[in-house]
Formats: C-alpha cells, structure tokens, sequence
C-alpha cells in the first residue's frame, strides 16, 4: 500500500544571481552604467533577480530562501536582498565561481536538512508567464516518485527555437508525468535545435530540484576531497549575521577539476523533466536572446523604465 500523505518536507530555494553572463545599459540617477542583465528589467521596473526573488517565495518561506552573489556587484544586490539573512548570502569574489558558490549553499543546506527539498533557481532568466511557471512548480516539488532517488528539471515546450538555449533530450517516460532525460545538447546550431524540438527535445529551463542530500550527492561525486573541504569550511566558519565566502585556493581547486567533469563521466544521479506549457523562458546567454525580447517588450512599452534593458547595446561580461 503507498503512502497518500503529501510530502511535509522543508523546502528550501538557492536564488543563483553570479552566474557570469551578458551585460546592459542601466540607466541610473545621472548616468547609466554596464551590469549584467540579471540587474535589468527589460521594460520593466522590476530586474530580474527581483522577480526571481518573487519567485523563490512562492515555493519557499523567506527565512529558507539563499542567494548566491558576486562581491562586483554589490551595489546592485545589496537592497535586494534586505530581507534575506547574511548567513544565506554566498558571496562570490571573482567572476566564474558560480558553481562553488551554489555547492556551497546546496552543501550548507543538506548537513542541516539532509530531506529538505531544494529548489535551484536561476536569476539571470526571462519569464513571460509567472504563473504557469509558478503552478509547475508546485506540481515538480510533488512529484513524489521522481524525486525519491533522483532531480526533477522543468521542461519548456512548444518555444522558439534559438542557438541562446540549451535542450534537454528526452528519454522513455514510462507512463509517468514526467520523462527520464537522456542527455543534453548545449546551445546547438539553429537548424539542428530545430530537428531536437521536432523530436521532442525540450528547451532547459535550468531549474532543478531535488532532496539536499540527493544535491550533495551529485556535487561530492565530481568534487569528492573538495566537498569535504568546502563543508569543513563552512562549518567552522558559520556565523550568524555575516555573509559566507569561499577561500580563494578551493574555489580555484575546484575550478581546476570542473572541466575533467565530463571526461570522467562519473556515475550519474537520474533526471526528469516536468514538460512545462512555454512561459517565455530564456536562459539569456547571448544578446541574441535579449534583443529579441526588448524588442517584443518596446512594442508595449514605448518608453524606457528605471532598470530598463532597452535603452543601451550589449557588451559581454567576462566569466
């Protein structure tokens, strides 16, 4: 007999805004300045890492919310994150730590909570339909038999295709409601991510989700002295009331070692994708993908907004 009961789990959200990736013109009080486009609106007054934020709260209460920031960029975060606790800031201090960073906060949150269900979400993304995105995931943090050994990933489909997004390519889904992925393509050619939607390639939001330890587990499995060492570190230096930063030799280590990741082909931890209705997601990679929606965006909104991608020409932020 199965257990009816709905998941009781704490759920937990890494809000992921250091992600290196393309800059805008903000326009500030007396001058607009380059930032990277998590710190845009794109015709909006509300930036991206705002509505992530927005986002993360839907799923999670707010004391369970933690953000990984780079230190560049602080005065575009800083009022932000008001209300999110230092000890759930994951400083980065140069361009390119991402990954460490969100091992960290994934790391920190399974030697508390190792059954917490965590949700990764990406700040630097493009969403039209907030709440079509919203019920999915709802419905992915249920998903009970999907997640018991493994990650859960939404999906988009029916998308424009584009060489900005990556591709997940599906494998059988056994009846379930959602499909075991076999592998992903990453940002092909415009014609071949043409065919992969024509056989059923969904485009890669980059959310995932799954139990802390499952998280861990993936992390421990590429980094596996590192993992130790980074969890020691925060440990002993946990303090409540001030940010955490990872010691410039293990984020350069583990940098080190990420690029034999897929050489190595470690055993893999099983993902599914919840097949989500197209909410307008982009993984804003290129400026490709950004003037394609600052255009769609100025046919409504004539006028540029405090925040505003569409008032300046692109430039590429290093990383």
């Amino acid at each position: 007999m199965t257990d009816a009961r709905p998941l009781t789990r704490p759920r937990w959200c890494i809000v992921v805004a250091d992600a290196a990736g393309p800059e805008w013109l903000v326009p500030d009080d007396s001058h607009a300045q380059w930032a990277p486009v998590q710190y845009c609106g794109l015709g909006e007054p509300t930036t991206m890492l705002q509505k992530a934020l927005h986002r993360a709260g839907r799923i999670s209460h707010a004391t369970r919310v933690v953000v990984t920031v780079a230190e560049a960029h602080r005065s575009r975060w800083q009022q932000a994150l008001w209300f999110t606790r230092p000890e759930h800031r994951y400083v980065s201090e140069f361009p390119g730590w991402s990954s460490v960073t969100t091992a960290a906060a994934v790391l920190s949150i399974a030697a508390r909570a190792p059954d917490a269900l965590v949700t990764i979400l990406p700040a630097r993304c493009y969403v039209a339909d907030e709440w079509t995105l919203t019920i999915a995931l709802h419905r992915a943090l249920s998903e009970r038999t999907a997640l018991a050994g493994g990650i859960v990933t939404l999906g988009i489909v029916g998308a424009d295709t584009d060489v900005d997004e990556n591709y997940l390519l599906p494998g059988a889904s056994n009846g379930q409601p959602t499909t075991a992925v076999s592998g992903v393509a990453r940002r092909p050619a415009e014609g071949v991510a043409r065919h992969l939607v024509r056989q059923g390639a969904l485009v890669a939001s980059d959310i995932y989700i799954g139990h802390a330890r499952t998280l861990a587990l993936l992390f421990s499995k590429y980094w596996t002295a590192l993992t130790h060492e980074l969890l020691e570190h925060l440990t002993s230096s946990f303090m409540p009331g001030v940010e955490n930063r990872i010691p410039s030799i293990l984020a350069l280590e583990a940098l080190h070692v990420a690029p034999r990741m897929s050489r190595d082909r470690p055993p893999r931890i099983p993902v599914r994708a919840l097949r989500v209705a197209h909410c307008g997601w982009s993984g804003l990679r290129t400026p490709r993908a950004i003037e394609r929606i600052v255009t769609s965006q100025s046919r409504f909104s004539p006028a540029c907004h405090m925040g505003d991608a569409s008032c300046g020409p692109l430039s590429t932020y290093g990383g």
